[in-house]
């Protein structure tokens, strides 16, 4: 007959280490900061554009009139700030009777369960603002559900671009591709022509895949 003060369910064991996995948070656009934080009070904000207008004067004989400059056209759009609300809450049976975590003693408490709900909370409302500049990045801002909240392109009447790498091509010329991609940036820079730092990074990756796979030469 099995002695039951002897069983292992019955013995103590020590806690000697305690693991708390935290999703990953990812924040590099807002470590880029491509997108500065401005607060506003009012539910929606408008931009303004005007469009500026630059060509090259002609040549006149002496006497003539001169040439009359033009105006550009100004124009302004209203977007509707989302409204993204989130709540939570501490139940009796994540404190009555509960261990606190990594403890072998301690009883959880209250304050323990609320500041790891706000924790979770402010991570969720952080990733999700990331996950509204990337889309705004990519020029189309989606909802958590993948609907779409703005289509900056149809917003702002831009008609995007696309070139393709061909990447799975093993005579692909990645450097005339890539030529193509600065060329075009630089034409529709506009203005802002002084500021080509632009970040590629996502596209680091998959010209790395590429590479370990040899599927393309260097041009």
């Amino acid at each position: 007959m099995n002695n039951p003060f002897n069983s292992p369910a019955f013995s103590m064991a020590a806690l000697t280490s305690a693991i708390n996995i935290i999703p990953n948070r990812y924040g590099r656009m807002e470590a880029l900061n491509l997108f500065p934080v401005k607060p506003v009070r009012t539910r929606q904000v408008i931009v303004e554009e005007q469009n500026g207008v630059l060509n090259l004067l002609p040549t006149m004989p002496p006497g003539s009139p001169g040439t009359v400059g033009t105006r550009g056209k100004r124009k302004v759009r209203s977007f509707v700030i989302p409204h993204i609300p989130h709540d939570d809450v501490v139940l009796p049976e994540e404190v009555q009777g509960i261990r606190a975590f990594g403890s072998e003693t301690e009883m959880e408490s209250i304050a323990g369960v609320m500041a790891r709900h706000l924790e979770t909370m402010r991570n969720k409302h952080a990733i999700t603002l990331e996950h509204l500049r990337m889309g705004a990045l990519k020029g189309v801002i989606l909802d958590a559900d993948g609907s779409v909240i703005y289509d900056l392109f149809d917003e702002f009447g831009i008609a995007p671009a696309a070139i393709n790498f061909d990447l799975g091509t093993a005579n692909t010329n990645v450097k005339k591709k890539t030529t193509d991609v600065l060329r075009y940036l630089e034409d529709n820079l506009k203005g802002n022509g002084t500021y080509f730092g632009f970040q590629s990074w996502p596209c680091f990756l998959i010209f790395r895949r590429a590479m370990a796979r040899g599927t393309f030469n260097h041009g």
